[in-house]
This record gives structure tokens, sequence and C-alpha cells, in this order.
């Protein structure tokens, strides 16, 4: 099993190429093809312009997910309540699933929050500290993933998904969209990427849900109140138009298929001075329970950190990025490339 999964699941990483041993004249006479090379699309495009703040900015990256005018939204009141209890001003980074890791490993952060599937590989890879994991109204700190197939479809059990196509937002990437649904069927005998007819990415949970309940596809697989939320606007007319596979028979407030993983850690990177991680921490778990910043975050409350142990075994049956930092004896040295002091 564990060789055909290696087969299967790509381990992908991001390779920054250096150019070494050019003369000075050459630099010069390349001036313009490099101009032309920065539009390649293959290279990951890093967002600079929040670079010049003064060294007193206080830098918290949150991931990206549907737009940075929505990340803006959500999170820049809750950076504004911190620069004012904590006294110092608060920089909002937006960051993508790729300059996450890059972002991090320049020491160009003081603090993240992301999914928790990219928190944990960065944790793996560069030491980060979790502090605290979001509570969200109704759910705590969990969710979790489900399998979905028509109502009226021939697939009951698990086992019946052989031979059907599905479909999930990212095989690498994303965690109760993908990755949480993988990991089950693995564990209980299927290989999505072996057993099924097809298995495509698609980067709406819309889509995909409207796609089994229109009958091209046979399987999707989708997050914990993606249903809901697709009924509430009028996306979906009814639950009944289609069924979760196998649901978990537990008290949480949304039927599910996986088991349950903890929310969005946020994270202190490696060097932050420990009495701005201290003020940071203490000013969250006391923000008032009606402040309007966790209202546009969407967010009941924070609390001390969950244990985040079950991604770590997710990543690396999975073979996912990160799966063999602990195996790495520069994991901890100079030799990875971090932020170089203190990040005060």
């Amino acid at each position: 099993m564990l060789k055909k999964l290696v087969n299967s699941i790509s381990y992908q990483q991001t390779k920054i190429n250096m150019l070494t041993g050019v003369s000075i004249a050459l630099l010069l006479g390349l001036t313009a093809c490099e101009k032309k090379q920065s539009a390649n699309p293959s290279v990951i495009a890093v967002d600079t312009s929040h670079q010049p703040v003064s060294d007193n900015t206080v830098r918290v990256a949150v991931l990206t997910i549907d737009s940075v005018d929505s990340v803006k939204q959500r999170y820049q009141p809750l950076l504004n309540y911190l620069s004012e209890v904590i006294n110092r001003p608060f920089s909002l980074i937006p960051v993508t699933q790729e300059s996450q890791f890059i972002e991090v490993a320049q020491g160009n952060l003081h603090f993240t929050t992301n999914n928790p599937l990219a928190a944990v590989q960065i944790r793996r890879l560069y030491d980060t500290k979790f502090l605290l994991t979001h509570s969200r109204p109704q759910v705590g700190t969990k969710f979790g993933g489900l399998i979905i197939v028509r109502s009226d479809s021939n697939i009951y059990k698990l086992k019946d998904l052989r031979g059907k196509k599905a479909a999930c937002v990212a095989f690498q990437t994303a965690a109760a969209g993908c990755t949480f649904q993988i990991y089950h069927l693995l564990k209980n005998g299927i290989d999505p990427f072996l057993d099924f007819s097809s298995f495509v990415e698609n980067k709406s949970q819309d889509k995909i849900v409207l796609d089994v309940v229109n009958g091209k596809i046979d399987v999707g697989f989708i997050r914990t109140g993606q249903l809901e939320k697709m009924l509430n606007q009028g996306l979906l007319e009814n639950l009944e138009q289609l069924r979760i596979l196998e649901s978990a028979k537990d008290e949480f407030f949304y039927t599910h298929t996986t088991e349950l993983y903890p929310e969005w850690p946020i994270a202190a990177v490696k060097g932050t001075d420990p009495q701005l991680v201290a003020a940071l921490t203490d000013a969250l778990l006391n923000i008032p329970a009606n402040h309007p910043a966790l209202a546009a975050a969407k967010i009941e409350k924070f609390l001390p950190a969950e244990d985040y142990g079950s991604l770590d075994k997710l990543i690396e049956r999975l073979r996912l990025k990160s799966w063999d930092a602990n195996r790495d004896p520069f994991r901890n040295s100079e030799n990875r490339q971090q932020g170089v002091g203190s990040r005060e």
C-alpha cells in the first residue's frame, strides 16, 4: 500500500534557482531577458508590497482562501484590536499556499494563521510554535471532511466507491476538501488514485457539490459546513439531493465522514520575542466576547492550542510536503534557510 501511495501522490516542493559564477558584463547583457523571465508562470510570485514597514511593526501572515480583499475584511479588525491592546503597529500579510513557506523561511514574519495542514507542515520545517486555535460558532475548535454522492445513487458504502468518478479541491494542499478524505479512504483499504475511474482537482467546493447533484461526477470531497452554506446562499434547493457516506456517529454539529481535526492555529515564528508572543496570546485569549473583530473573522473565541498530532500522522502517511522533516539532520541548524536573529 505504501508503495502505491508513493506512486500516486507526488511530493512537491518549491525550488529556488540561483545564478552563480556569472560575470558583471554578462549580467548587464541579460537585463532585458530577466524582465521577460519574470513573467514565467512557473515562478512563484511572492507579494513583496508589504516589505517597507518600520522595525516596530508586527507582521502577521494570513492564508488567502478566497481573495486578498476577503482576508483583509475578515482579519484587519483583529489586527487593529491587537495594535490597540499591545500598543504596536500590526501589518496583515496575505499569503498563498506557496508564499507562506517562503515568508517563514526568510524570516519575514512574527506570526501566522493558516489552515492546519499547512500550519503543521511549516511547524515541521521551521519550528513555529502553536499558541492558539480558532474556535468557531457552533463547531468549536474542530472540523472535518465529507464524502458526498447523489441521494439516488447506488453508492452506499465506502467499498462502493471503486470505479467511480470523483473530485476534490487540491491533492496536496486542501485539508477538509481533499486530504482528510484521502487519508480516511486509505485507512479503509481504498486508494482513490488507483481505485477510482477518475479523480480530479476542482478548486471550487461549490462546483464539486453541483457536479455531484447534476451527475457530472459520482463522488465529491468537501468540508463540514459547505452544504449548509450553499443552502443558505440558495445554491442548493435542499439537502435531500445528496447523501453523506458512512457518517460518523458523534455529537458534532455537522454530519461528517472523516475524523475531526483541529481548526486553524495561530503560530509564532521561531525567534519572535517571547514578550511579544505572551502579549499577543493574552490579548486574544481575553478579547471581549462581543468584540466586532471576532464577528468579522467568523470566530467565536480563541482557545489554547489543540493537539495537532493527528495532522502529523496524516502528513507522514500521505508523504505530503515536510513528511520527512523529522529525519532531516539539518532541520534545526543554520544550514536550513531561516531568518537570522530575534524578531522583536
